[in-house]
Order: structure tokens, then C-alpha cells, then sequence
């Protein structure tokens, strides 16, 4: 999908010329200056421009005095030092977009954001399909404070500050500016890598209603979008009142849908790199070798069971025998009989329905004093579905009256028992429906307290209630008794075991060793066993069930939260006049005061809380806390149009913040500008930023989790990590006792996922960052329309609260240094002494610790050039990107560097371009969205086993993808558009679904504008 950009906030040629009167109109849209050299089709917005792109008149009239994003000072937006870039909504409506995170993500700073991929099936944690997070330089979703016109918005995630952008109404932004540097002391914490704001219209008058509707080039992952919005003028134009409505509609997409997804490929260990003694590894030979047709080794939909006690599966549950095919390492195989990848995991787009209402107000009870009023209600419907209910080393015995004959007597020749490892998907795949609704409430006051002075008041209400339906939860107590099969003397049928013996008895056969359970081992059950308990025989064997079997095991588990945000905030600001000038002109200034308090409660289902169901145990969490803030602006006008010194400026701002939680902190920015002529402009930033933990941080509750674990110190993994990983393993394992034999046999698999924590910290403190920014601006006199930046900057994040996954637990413990850290004191071992699996991690702990350093660096570069082609129309040629230097990771103070540069998501190289063309009533558009190509492996592994892939398998293609759209204006009052992105069909490489590119393809769509006027 196309994101077209703008780093410069020069509205490109309208879509929709209307005729002067009869025209709805926003405030925004009236210019503040008239160019003769303009054609009628090209505006030059009042609002303020991106860093690059401030442009002062070519003569000496003055320079409009506005409030930009990162500073509550009036100042000109050439004179500002931050760099911000711009995306104005006439490059949101050039894409064609209907999701504004997919839009965004191709703005370099926000490459690495949650988007709708990220929000689907398998790769969605619980209570987050559906949701899209903006994420800045990479650092983190809860790094990145999201605002609308300058206001903090509500939260969507319970615990966390994180803005789900379908919220935002695509038709009332006027334009989004993404500030990435050194804002905390402007806005308070969140803001560590920056801000990104939208800002939205206002005032406005007549009625408009655009309808567009896409669909790829396969004729799925369809969506439909829909907005209206109407405004009226009262008072004589004191007053103004404006409603706006949205909705939009996205199908799901799943990658049974994609052929080339359909055979399941992926990596397999490469037979041929064998050494003779055993061990892999043969320098001049692959590894792994790509191959298709992926399966699981050890399970089938209809059970693989194994009757020889090997872990192998001998047969399927049909009673033919299981085809082992040629084992690939891991859990998987290849032309075997288990359940091919693809079938089993979920969903690679969500299905979507956005709700988004607007109520506007303002009026000028004088010509000195407005008051305004915002009121939104959002719901957003989401739905995705990911992997179904699985069961390893399930026991069965000879009773089971489902068995196959041969398999029967298989076990009853053998052990007497046999062990059937399930994929459910009869059972269906686990999902979630989930709806979010947003409430939003905004109160404010502007006023002129003097011609030099202004007052600026609001209370912000928000409120965010989420119910997730957890679909396919499957209680583990009954479907241990379903299973528990035998048969029934009165009737000869099949039947529970449970329905004829009530009493649960430890000593019964079905016993899960995946979940650690038989039927008799729990507390409590979620049935009452007996003649009318309701159980149906479920048959392992058989994807077919009898009526009723399935509904008696699963149950939607309905988890609800609700967030809770109130900001009460004021600001004066202004210049102190020739009271207080220097030779630049007055010094200007901002004080302020705020009042912020959050609020987070999550009530899971009982179910859920039970432990009862398939999955983890959670626990309820409530948390909230507030913070009471003062903060002061001043900008200091050194000297202006002076020889050698047409602009020099000094800016600076601090924060003082006391939290409930984390107590005082303190921010602070300095910064400055100098031009010594109009062409050229020098500009830097140096600023501390601060983030307190947020609520889930502090107050998450310790809950259940499960993983699947690489254990690091396995034999053929000692190599894939620091030059530490070898030593701490060897004396990690000779502490539990095992012997040079075992460690040197090592290989840490238990076959069964691990049991650990995962919860809150309520000892951590804020993270503090530094922020540089230094650049040029170009706006040379001698190419009117042209304009361009480059700024370099460096964030480094210091005592930053991180939390790994269990598999980066274990693999940070014995890659630091010593074994003296917090990450071995979160992972347990069994001892020597353990009978099945001695060494192997038994369990972990996760949580959030002050132990982590952040730190990246690189360049943003933007263009633009503006001109007119007389009769030919006008053109207007945008670019955009980035050359990443840094992207660190440290995960203890002193430990080895972690590069995540030139990995995926975080390409060393990026540009976007975005070219419009309009001549009468048409405009067409191209935009390129370029990235570099990105490693597959990390450094650690690719500097180890260099021959891990193949060679051309060692990197991801580069993106470049193509976008086009076609406009025509057909009457005053309407217009038409169409287009098509991602043109010549770029695809996922092999085995991605949506790197580094989206599986939807080639996509279309079309859409109407239908404007009128005053009414």
C-alpha cells in the first residue's frame, strides 16, 4: 500500500477544485498569502511547516507567528530548531490509505510499527489483534507519545500509553507532524524518541462525503471506507458546529489465500553437513537448505501415536502408519504424515470495523476569547484467528474403544500404553473477537490576555473500554475426561470414563505430560462428573466428531478492561515586547502548569483465571497514578537580518514532573538556529528525556506463560552466541552437577513447552535519554519552490526498562560476561538429579528491569520542489529517507552490544518519493517507497556460522514498491479517483508473509468526493 510522504507541509494540487462560495470549507483551507506565481490548484497552508521546510516570502513581508508542534512559543516555523516532518492530508488522500499505521510506517522514524500484520493471528498477543501502535527509531511502542492537536489521547492497551491509531478520524487530519527529538520537556514522558501528532481541522462549513472501496488482484483482503462530515456557521460566524462520521471496513486475509504461502516453506538442517564424528557444521556447507511442504514430526489432526515409547509417532489414527519422511531439525519434518505449517497457523490480516464519531464547537464569545469542545466516540470491531489447541504425550490405553484395531494391538504387544501427540484442529483455531470503544472528551479556552500574550486552557477526558472474546478456549479438564474413552457395559457404546466414575482418581490413564495434568489432579472442575454431566466422548482418532463434543469443550473467555485518563493543563505565552528584546527582536517565553492522572484495571474471564483452560492463568491488574508537572519555554532572539547574521536564535525548555510513582524527575532542551543568509540554516537540539514506568510495568500481575525454549547451552547451539556463551554454559551445568559427559551431550530439549511468570516490577525507576539532533536547511533564492534538510541524530537510552522473552532470558544469561546477572536469576534448571531431563531449564521468570541500554543514530534527509509548468500545470516532487548509523541494544550495564542495524524492520538505507502531477482537472500521482536490504540472521549468528543459509538466503530482498493514483475533478462538486499499489507485485521473500513487503500484492481501489456548500 502506498505512503506517500511529505517532509514539507506544502499542500500539493487539490482533488477537487470547487467554485468559490459554494464550496464546504475549512478554516485551514483559506490561504494565508497570495503568490502570483501560484496556479489556483496549488494552496499554501496557514498551518506550520515541517523542519525543512519553513519558507520565508520572497520579499520582506513579515513572517506569520504560529504555535508549531514542540513548542508553545508563537514563533515562525522557519525559526524553529527541531527536526519534524510533515505529512499534510492531501499525501494521506493520494495514498488511498484506509489505515493510517500501514500509511505512517513508511515514514522512516516509524519503519518499526504495529501495524496490521502485526495485529493478526499467531503474532498478536492476547488482547492485541486489531490494534495499530506507532513506534519511533524503534525503541518502543511505549517510547512514542501520540497526541492530537497537542493533547494527550487515551490509551487502548491496558498498562501501557500506547494509542491505537484507528481512533484517529482519517478525514479530519489536516496533517500529522512526527517530531523526533528531545520533546519530553515540551510534553511530558512517553516522549523519550518523540512525538507524533495529528492535528485536525476546524470550523468547518458545508457537507462532504467521500466512499471508497479496494480489493487486491486475487479478489481478497477487500475494504471499504466511508466518511461524512457537515459543519454549520451561527452567530454571524462567532460560533461554528461540526460533525464528522467514519467508518471503514477490512477483510481478513489468510495465507491459505497465497500459494506460494500454501506449501509451507521454511529452513531445514542440511543432511550433507555431517562431520564424521557426528557433529555438524562443515564450514563450506549450508546448514540449512530452503524446502518446502514443512510439517510437525510428531503430531497429526488425527493424532500421531506412538506405541513404542521413542517419541516418535509409529502410527496415524486411522491406524496407517505415520510416514517419519526425512526429519529437519527442530520440531519438523518434510514428506511426512504430520500437520503441514500452513494449515496450522492463523491469520496473516485481521478482520476490521471502525466506528469514529466527531463532535466540533468553538465560538468567539469576544474577539479576544474562543471556546472550544471536542467529543468522539470510537469502535473499533476487530476478529483474527491463530493456532488451534494442540496436546503432546497424551496416554492412552488398550480400553479406548476409538482406537484402530492394529494399533490396539500394537500397544497392547507392547508397553500397554501408548502416547498420542494432537493437532485440534477439529476444534478450531484459537482467536480472539475483541471491540475497543474510546470515549473523548476535550473543554478549552483560548484568550488574548494582551496583544502580546496569550492563555491557553483545556481538561481532556478520555476512556478506553475493551472486551476480548477469546474464542475456541478449550477447558483442559474436560477435554481430559472427553478422551478419557471407554465403554459403556450397560450399552456397549462409547462413553466417559467420568460419566460412569465420578470420583476423580489420580490414577486414571489419561495423563497430559504437555500440560502437567490428568483429570483427577485438579483443584476444582468446571463441570459436575456423573451420569448428567454432559461430557461426549471425543475421539482423538478422527477428525469427525460426534454432535455436541466440541461445543462441550470450548467456551469464549471474555476478558475486560478499562483505562482511564484526565489532564487538566494551562499555559501562558507570549514575548515580553521592547521590554525585553534583544537585536533579533523580543524574547519570547511559555510557562505552564499540568495535572495528569492514569488510571488501568483488567478483569480477565474466570475461566481464565482458574487454570482451567488451554493457555496461561491470568490474574486481574489494577494500577494508576498521577503526576503534577510545571514547565517554561523561552526563546531568545540573538540577532536577525544583520550582516552574517540573518537569524541567530536560542531556545531552551525544562520540565519538573513529581509522579506518584517514580517521584521528581526533571527534563530539560536546549537548542539552537543560525542563518547567516536567507538560503542557509544551521540548527541543533541537546535535550533529557525521562519515561516513569508505565502501569503494566509497575503493576502487571505475575501470570502464568508458556514458551518453547532453544536452550543456549545445547551442544550444536554453544556457538551461536558471545565469545561468554561456551565457558558460563560449561560451568552453569557442571554447578547442577552433570558430568563432562553429559554437558558434552547436552542438548536441552524436554519436547514439551516450559512453564514460567511473566508480571510487573514495582521496584523499577524512570529511563532517562539524551537526545542530539544537528542539521542544515537549504532554500536557495535562486530555485523558488525548492527546499531541503539533513539532520543527524543520536538518542541513547540509559537504565531503560526492558523485558525479554523467556528464549532471550536464557540466551542473556550466559552471553553476559559473568553468570552474576538478573537475567540467570530469572531461569531455573532442573539438577542432575532430575530422572528425565537433567540441566534443562524447568522455568523462568519474566518481568521489566531498570538493566538496559538503547541507543541509535543516523540521518534523516528530506526534498521538495515546487513549481509551475505555465499551461502544463504544476508539479510537485517530495522525497523523504534515512541512513541508519545505530541501532544498540545492551542488555546489562557492561555487557556486549546487541546490533540490531540492517536487521529486519530496522534497514541501514530508506526513501520515499512522492510526485504529483495536476493539469486541468486531473492530477496523477507516483510514490516510491524504497528500503535496503536487511539480514536474516543477527551479527552474533552470522559472524559464527556464516554458512548457517545459503548465501543467497543471508539477506532480505530490498523493498520497492510502486503506487499510482489517478484523480479527476467532474464538476465543481465532485470528484473521482482510482488507483493501484504495490503495482508490479512485489512479494514476501521466502519464507516471510508480510517482509519485506505485505502479502496482499497488487492491490486496487477507487473512490468519489461529493462536496457541498454552505446550507
Amino acid at each position: 500500500m502506498r505512503r506517500a510522504l511529505s517532509p514539507l507541509l506544502f499542500a500539493t494540487a487539490s482533488l477537487s477544485v470547487l467554485a468559490a462560495g459554494s464550496a464546504p470549507a475549512w478554516a485551514q483551507d483559506q490561504p494565508a498569502n497570495t503568490n502570483p506565481q501560484n496556479d489556483d490548484n496549488i494552496v499554501t497552508d496557514t498551518m506550520p511547516e515541517s523542519d525543512a521546510d519553513a519558507t520565508l516570502p520572497a520579499d520582506d513581508t513579515p513572517r506569520e507567528e504560529i504555535v508549531v508542534t514542540g513548542t508553545r512559543i508563537r514563533t515562525s516555523q522557519y525559526d524553529f530548531a527541531n527536526p519534524v516532518v510533515s505529512v499534510d492530508s492531501s499525501a494521506i488522500q493520494n495514498a488511498g490509505t484506509t489505515n493510517l499505521t500501514n500509511f505512517l510506517a513508511d515514514i522512516p522514524s516509524l519503519v518499526g510499527s504495529f501495524d496490521a500484520n502485526s495485529g493478526s493471528g499467531s503474532q498478536a498477543g492476547i488482547g492485541f489483534v486489531g490494534l495499530n501502535l506507532l513506534n519511533l527509531r524503534n525503541l518502543g511502542t511505549a517510547r512514542t507519545l501520540v497526541l492530537v492537536d497537542g493533547r494527550r489521547h487515551v490509551s487502548a492497551v491496558p498498562g501501557s500509553s500506547s494509542v491505537d491509531v484507528n481512533t484517529i478520524p482519517i478525514d479530519l487530519i489536516d496533517r500529522v507532524d512526527v517530531l523526533t527529538g528531545g520533546a519530553s520537556a515540551i510534553y511530558g514522558a512517553d516522549a523519550v524518541t518523540g512525538v507524533v501528532n495529528f492535528v485536525t481541522k476546524r470550523k468547518f462549513e458545508g457537507i462532504n462525503i467521500r466512499a471508497q472501496a479496494g480489493i487486491t488482484e486475487q479478489g481478497d483482503a477487500a475494504n471499504q471506507f466511508v466518511s461524512f462530515v457537515a459543519g454549520k456557521n451561527f452567530a454571524g460566524g462567532r460560533g461554528n458546529l461540526a460533525l464528522s462520521l467514519e467508518y471503514g471496513h477490512d477483510d481478513p486475509l489468510h495465507p491459505r489465500q497465497r500459494r506460494y504461502l500454501r506449501n509451507s516453506p521454511g529452513f531445514a538442517e542440511n543432511p550433507d553437513d555431517i562431520n564424521a564424528d557426528g557433529s555438524p557444521d562443515n564450514p563450506n556447507i549450508p546448514d540449512r537448505l530452503p524446502v518446502t511442504d514443512i510439517r510437525y514430526f510428531d503430531s497429526a489432526p488425527n493424532s500421531g501415536i506412538d506405541v513404542d515409547l521413542d517419541l516418535y509417532p509409529d502410527f496415524l489414527g486411522n491406524g496407517l502408519p505415520f510416514n517419519p519422511g526425512t526429519y529437519i531439525g527442530s520440531i519438523f519434518c518434510t514428506g511426512c504424515s504430520g500437520t503441514p505449517v500452513s494449515t496450522y497457523q492463523g491469520e496473516i490480516l485481521p478482520q476490521s470495523d471502525r466506528y469514529v464519531a466527531n463532535l466540533l464547537f468553538n465560538f468567539d464569545v469576544t474577539d479576544r476569547v474562543n471556546v472550544y469542545a471536542q467529543g468522539k466516540y470510537a469502535r473499533v470491531d476487530s476478529a483474527s484467528f491463530g493456532q488451534p489447541t494442540y496436546d503432546f504425550t497424551v496416554l492412552v490405553t488398550p480400553e479406548n474403544p476409538f482406537l484402530p484395531a492394529n494399533v490396539r494391538t500394537a500397544i497392547e504387544n507392547g508397553d500397554g500404553i501408548g502416547i498420542v501427540n494432537r493437532d485440534n484442529l477439529d476444534i478450531g483455531g484459537r482467536g480472539e473477537r475483541n471491540r475497543r470503544e474510546t470515549y473523548r472528551g476535550v473543554l478549552g479556552l483560548t484568550a488574548e490576555l494582551t496583544d502580546r500574550i496569550d492563555l491557553d486552557m483545556s481538561y481532556v477526558y478520555g476512556r478506553s473500554d475493551s472486551t476480548v472474546r477469546q474464542t475456541n478456549t478449550r477447558f483442559n479438564d474436560r477435554f481430559l475426561a472427553a478422551v478419557d474413552v471407554i465403554t459403556d457395559p450397560a450399552t456397549g457404546q462409547p462413553t466417559c470414563r467420568s460419566n460412569l466414575q465420578p470420583i476423580g482418581n489420580s490414577d486414571q490413564p489419561y495423563y497430559n505430560f504437555f500440560t502437567g495434568f490428568s483429570f483427577g489432579d485438579f483443584d476444582q472442575l468446571s463441570f459436575t462428573p456423573g451420569p448428567n454431566s454432559g461430557c461426549i466422548p471425543f475421539n482423538l482418532f478422527s477428525e469427525q466428531q460426534a454432535p455436541g463434543a466440541i461445543d462441550w469443550l470450548v467456551t469464549d473467555a471474555v476478558d475486560r478492561s478499562r483505562i482511564e485518563q484526565h489532564v487538566v493543563s494551562g499555559s501562558v505565552s507570549g514575548d515580553f515586547g521592547e521590554t525585553l528584546a534583544l537585536w533579533g527582536g523580543p524574547i519570547g517565553f511559555a510557562v505552564g502548569a499540568e495535572y495528569r492522572k492514569e488510571r488501568s484495571e483488567s478483569n480477565p474471564d474466570p475461566v481464565n483465571t482458574t487454570g482451567l483452560t488451554f493457555g496461561n492463568a491470568l490474574f486481574p491488574e489494577t494500577g494508576q497514578y498521577s503526576v503534577k508537572e510545571v514547565f517554561g519555554e523561552l526563546r531568545v532572539p540573538i540577532a536577525a537580518n544583520k550582516p552574517g547574521f540573518y537569524d541567530l536564535s536560542l531556545n531552551g525548555a525544562v520540565r519538573l514532573s513529581d509522579y506518584s510513582t517514580v517521584g521528581t524527575t526533571t527534563t530539560w532542551q536546549v537548542s539552537g538556529v543560525y542563518a547567516p543568509v536567507p538560503d542557509v540554516r544551521f540548527r541543533g537540539t541537546y535535550s533529557q528525556a525521562v519515561r516513569a514506568p508505565n502501569i503494566g510495568e509497575l503493576f502487571g500481575p505475575q501470570n502464568q506463560t508458556f514458551e518453547f525454549i532453544d536452550d543456549p547451552c545445547a551442544f550444536d547451539r554453544l556457538d551461536n552466541g558471545t565469545e561468554f556463551r561456551a565457558a558460563n554454559c560449561q560451568t552453569l551445568l557442571s554447578g547442577l552437577g552433570l558430568t563432562p559427559a553429559q554437558i558434552a551431550a547436552f542438548d536441552g530439549d524436554t519436547g514439551v513447552s516450559i512453564a514460567g511468570t511473566s508480571g510487573g516490577n514495582r521496584n523499577l525507576r524512570e529511563e532517562t535519554a539524551k537526545t542530539i539532533t544537528a542539521g542544515l536547511v537549504l532554500r536557495p533564492s535562486f530555485l523558488r519552490g525548492f527546499s531541503a534538510s539533513v539532520d543527524y541524530y543520536d538518542v541513547k537510552i540509559q537504565n531503560a526498562v526492558s523485558q525479554s522473552s523467556a528464549e532471550n532470558i536464557a540466551n542473556l544469561c550466559v552471553d553476559q560476561p559473568t553468570l552474576d546477572n538478573v537475567f540467570c536469576d530469572a531461569i531455573t534448571r532442573n539438577p542432575s538429579t532430575n530422572a528425565g531431563f537433567p540441566g534443562a531449564i524447568s522455568g523462568f521468570v519474566v518481568q521489566p528491569e531498570n538493566v538496559a541500554q538503547f541507543r541509535t543514530s543516523g540521518w534523516d534527509i528530506a526534498a521538495n520542489y515546487r513549481t509551475t509548468l505555465g499551461r502544463l500545470g504544476n508539479l510537485n516532487l517530495r522525497a523523504v529517507g534515512n541512513i541508519l548509523d545505530k541501532l544498540e541494544f545492551i542488555a546489562t550495564p557492561g555487557g556486549d552490544i546487541e546490533n540490531s542495524r540492517n536487521l529486519a524492520g530496522a534497514p541501514r538505507h530508506q526513501v520515499n518519493t512522492d510526485v504529483t502531477w495536476a493539469y486541468d482537472k486531473f492530477q496523477i500521482n507516483w510514490g516510491m517507497n524504497y528500503f535496503s536490504k536487511t539480514r536474516v540472521l543477527s551479527y552474533n549468528l552470522e559472524e559464527s556460522e556464516p554458512d548457517y543459509y545459503p548465501k543467497e538466503f543471508l539477506r532480505y530482498s530490498a523493498r520497492f514498491t510502486h503506487d499510482f493514483q489517478l484523480s479527476m475533478n467532474v464538476s465543481d462538486r465532485m470528484s473521482f479517483y482510482g488507483g493501484v499499489n504495490n503495482a508490479f507485485n512485489q512479494k514476501p521473500d521466502f519464507p516471510q508473509t508480510f517482509y519485506p513487503v505485505g502479502a496482499q500484492g497488487r492491490y486496487f481501489y477507487a473512490g468519489a468526493r461529493v462536496n457541498f456548500g454552505a446550507f
